[in-house]
């Protein structure tokens, strides 16, 4: 006869720390667990022996059990093969850490974004100079307006290019540049083409950017891009180098106003001093008001639950941890710099290109009569860095990716491929307004994007 669960004493058959999982703030959530006659306990895994085949669970009494994972059922055996101990203490302990601190914590740079009217606006330096950059998943490549290049020293060729997009085709010349700056990301001597951005806008219209910052330098700064939390973040340390492994720093660099540094990690704060351990186990305690503006605010932001990740949580990725925090994620492919991810336009499958540069989502209208949607007159005006084009108004009766429906929505549909030959590649645009409505995060070393319904 088998017995289902075998209650066992825990000797040293697993190397963990319970410290580590009976600390925390978090309520962690008890499982159902069915074994293999049926019957259901309630537990928390809280380690395992992939070697040993073997799994511990802790009650809601507290007492801890050993079970073979032969005794489980098969959905049970797979969430434990699954199951990692920084997932658990991640749940139990970090769980409240915002997206910006979790990507921090993983050596990310991040700063603020503007929205203007849904175009990601964030502020950096062409050739020295201060500009505006439209953050834009949907440009291919990075593009200049060519009087803000030429204002910013920029060397500017014959216009005898051409650039393709909404409202088709407009002349572009090839722009040498110095350098582009986004904070600490530096990007020196490109060729990049400039075009009239504002060509075919009504008279009077504001110029809201500089250059459009396109998909080639987010592919290689690994950009995370986050609706919710409006910040773009950036790895320039990780720029060049496909095969370069993203890693969690295991120590910070202080630095004091006198030149000292520390390699360590905080372990202890008041109001006026730091204790930081360094990497030879040392400890040192440290006035705060010593130490320079960056660690002072670094000091400021930790607590025990950035320390607790860091010390347990260093192995999670990206996709691990927006997935904890109930995300869900869409591996999207990628043709050339542009991302795309398959949907449901009215029930009928459709590609979507992700495009952050869209104000709003934009139908092509060849689809959106193919697929049922209710398209009206062609007496709208849309732009985009080919000039102005046709557009309708169009109601739509469904939208949806995974598990995020978007519902009854009047949109605007458009040839999305004037001037162009061959077959189209995708049937809509999806736009800034719905990756904001969505809270979308969109990660460029993952090659995913995650959304996450309210």
């Amino acid at each position: 006869m088998k017995i289902p669960f075998t209650f066992l004493a825990i000797t040293a058959l697993f190397a963990f720390s319970p410290s580590a999982l009976s600390q925390g703030k978090g309520d962690p959530e008890f499982r159902d667990f069915v074994g293999s006659n049926g019957k259901t306990i309630q537990a928390i895994l809280v380690d395992k022996s992939d070697e040993k085949a073997k799994a511990i669970l802790k009650m809601k009494n507290g007492q801890r059990v050993v079970i073979d994972y032969d005794k489980l059922s098969a959905g049970d055996q797979d969430f434990v093969k699954k199951w990692s101990k920084e997932r658990a203490v991640f749940l139990e302990q970090c769980v409240g850490l915002t997206v910006r601190e979790l990507l921090e914590l993983r050596g990310y740079e991040s700063f603020t974004f503007r929205l203007d009217n849904n175009s990601m606006i964030v502020e950096g330096k062409l050739n020295g100079h201060p500009a505006k950059f439209l953050i834009d998943t949907g440009a291919h490549a990075s593009v200049l307006h060519v009087q803000s290049a030429r204002n910013m020293d920029c060397t500017v060729g014959e216009m005898d290019q051409k650039i393709r997009g909404i409202g088709g085709e407009a002349p572009a010349a090839w722009t040498d540049v110095s350098e582009i700056r986004l904070g600490e990301s530096v990007i020196r001597n490109q060729r990049l083409l400039s075009a009239d951005l504002m060509k075919d806008r009504p008279e009077g219209s504001r110029q809201m950017e500089d250059a459009i910052f396109g998909a080639e330098f987010l592919t290689q700064l690994r950009a995370v891009i986050s609706y919710k939390e409006g910040r773009i973040f950036l790895r320039p340390d990780l720029a060049g180098g496909d095969g370069e492994v993203e890693k969690v720093p295991e120590f910070r660099l202080f630095k004091t106003l006198n030149g000292k540094t520390y390699k360590g990690n905080v372990s202890e704060k008041s109001r006026s001093a730091v204790k930081i351990v360094t990497e030879d186990g040392n400890e040192s305690q440290i006035s705060i008001s010593s130490l320079s503006e960056a660690d002072q605010e670094y000091i400021d932001d930790w607590s025990p639950q950035r320390a607790t990740f860091l010390k347990y949580c260093r192995g999670l990725t990206v996709e691990d941890l927006l997935e904890l925090r109930s995300y869900e994620s869409f591996e999207y492919e990628r043709r050339g710099n542009h991302i795309y991810v398959d949907g449901l336009l009215n029930e009928t499958d459709t590609t979507f290109m992700i495009d952050t540069g869209a104000q709003t989502t934009v139908l092509h209208i060849n689809t959106a009569r193919e697929t049922g949607c209710e398209v009206g007159p062609l007496d709208q005006v849309i732009y985009g860095v080919g000039g102005e084009a046709p557009a309708a108004i169009t109601k739509v009766k469904l939208i949806k990716l995974g598990t995020a429906d978007i519902t009854n929505r009047s949109l605007i549909s458009a040839d999305l491929f004037k001037d162009q030959s061959g077959k189209p590649g995708f049937g809509a645009i999806f736009g800034a307004d719905f990756m904001r409505e969505l809270n979308g995060v969109i990660t460029y070393r993952e090659s995913r994007i995650f959304l996450r319904q309210d």
